[in-house]
């Protein structure tokens, strides 16, 4: 089995408005925010997965075929990843820097966890292949969809637990705590740029 791992190059976006990115999707909820919550950054990420069985077939006469994967090469990580900074935080301010930091905090979870991630999901579908066996079908199509079911049955497995965990571990950054904290830093500076929203 052959596994690219995919980290596309992180940009930094300061040209989207509050209300733009309070738009945006990928926001997801905060516990204890209150209806006058601001989204000052985000860090959103894109994380795609994409595989090809290579299955060696052979006739077996009387209509009759059978086959076997012979090889798995799965492309899996983040195709797209931005960080966004409200463009109401004056550039180098100590709040457009505190919510930076606080957006890169994200791109750090999400980086250890496509890390982690890599060798369970070599390890889990070596093992679906390796169980899986040789298949036999009425054609070579037959075959084919045999062999790659429970792939794809894994693989889509695979991907409703990261997006999981990956849930689990961004909330723990997200707290009402942080927020709180993030809005009396600097000196309550925030309050100058949201009357403005």
């Amino acid at each position: 089995m052959v596994l690219d791992l995919q980290i596309a190059p992180l940009r930094t976006d300061y040209s989207q408005s509050i209300r733009q990115l309070a738009q945006k999707p990928g926001r997801r909820p905060v516990a204890g925010r209150t209806a006058n919550s601001h989204t000052l950054g985000l860090a959103a990420i894109q994380y795609n997965q994409q595989w090809q069985a290579g299955v060696m077939t052979a006739s077996l006469g009387q209509g009759r075929y059978c086959g076997a994967a012979q090889t798995l090469t799965v492309t899996f990580g983040y195709d797209e990843r931005t960080v966004y900074v409200a463009r109401e935080l004056p550039q180098g301010s100590c709040i457009q820097g505190e919510v930076l930091a606080h957006e890169m905090r994200h791109v750090t979870v999400d980086e250890q966890l496509l890390r982690e991630y890599v060798p369970v999901l070599k390890r889990r579908l070596e093992e679906v292949v390796g169980r899986a066996g040789p298949a036999q079908g009425r054609s070579e199509r037959q075959v084919m969809a045999a062999i790659e079911q429970p792939i794809k049955a894994a693989m889509r497995q695979l991907m409703e637990e990261f997006g999981r965990e990956r849930n689990a571990r961004q909330a723990r950054i997200d707290t009402p705590a942080e927020y709180e904290r993030i809005g009396q830093s600097c000196n309550g500076e925030i309050n100058r740029y949201l009357g403005r929203v």
